[in-house]
């Protein structure tokens, strides 16, 4: 399910956490194992030779921490699938990437989210 919210722009050689929520769809179940999936956006000019390589690590996890407006940290409890992203290559400045969590369920089911990210130069 592709989620109408896109993430928050990664600069070029920048490393960062994305994290998927999918407590609203796990019912009794719980998260056996998850993978992530990264490609260029398609109909695009900017180039990345291996956009799946951008997926540094990923993990399942029961808690988040997410920065408040005010600058503190609030922590949510739930069913995550969280990876570290980035690397991107200068020729991948202006892409739109595809990033895709799957998550295999104790009760059999796979659950898919999927979301875009802007590649954008270094600067303000």
């Amino acid at each position: 399910m592709r989620l109408a919210a896109s993430f928050d722009p990664i600069e070029l050689g920048e490393i960062d956490n994305f994290a998927f929520d999918f407590t609203a769809d796990m019912g009794a179940a719980t998260m056996v194992s998850t993978s992530w999936t990264c490609a260029l956006a398609p109909f695009q000019t900017a180039t990345d030779p291996a956009p799946q390589s951008r997926v540094l690590s990923v993990s399942a996890q029961t808690a988040i921490q997410l920065r408040t407006p005010d600058g503190s940290l609030q922590t949510r409890t739930g069913f995550f699938s969280v990876a570290t992203v980035g690397g991107m290559p200068a020729t991948a400045a202006g892409a739109t990437y595809i990033l895709e969590a799957s998550a295999a369920l104790s009760d059999g089911r796979v659950l898919k989210l999927n979301a875009a990210v802007l590649c954008k130069p270094p600067g303000p």
